[in-house]
């Protein structure tokens, strides 16, 4: 069930978002990627507080190779989520996290294998994105220690370098 609730505070515009979140959801899953973008984007400019939406479109997004928009979607689902802006109950909240993190290191390191990035001018910048993609994996396995595949991508990605934490 959708919470009706956020940041504690009864708000009754939330009330017809839920099923239009799960009709998204089920667009999406059915293929009609487009329908479902649109209802995501719909749905964040009637409440641009929630996190959940975000995620969805950044996972859509990574997967158009849209990488620009699925970070920012990824990085201010966090930011919501870290401020305690869950708007599911479904989902325990360290678990939404993890997935948010998860998300965000999936996306970096789609970049760092982007062509621009690998034959780019700058090699600490393939670096500077394996060790944030690498991170991001670490926190989505520490959140959610049921999260084998961030730790497996964690894994993939090398030994964590001392000075990030």
């Amino acid at each position: 069930m959708i919470d009706d609730e956020l940041d504690g505070a009864a708000e009754s515009h939330l009330t017809d978002l839920g099923p239009r979140f799960m009709a998204a959801i089920e667009a999406r899953a059915a293929g009609r990627v487009d329908a479902a973008v649109q209802e995501f984007l719909a749905i964040l400019r009637v409440e641009p507080r929630l996190a959940e939406p975000r995620m969805e479109l950044g996972r859509v997004y990574l997967e158009m190779g849209r990488l620009d928009e699925a970070e920012e979607e990824a990085r201010e689902a966090l930011r919501i989520l870290e401020a305690g802006g869950a708007w599911t109950e479904e989902v325990p909240e360290p678990v939404l996290l993890a997935l948010a993190w998860a998300l965000l290191g999936e996306v970096l390191k789609e970049r760092a294998a982007s062509d621009e990035v690998v034959f780019g001018e700058d090699p600490a910048r393939f670096t500077e994105l394996l060790a944030q993609s690498r991170a991001a994996f670490a926190r989505a396995h520490q959140l959610d220690p049921s999260d084998t595949a961030s730790q497996i991508h964690a894994d993939e990605l090398g030994p964590e370098p001392d000075d990030v934490h």
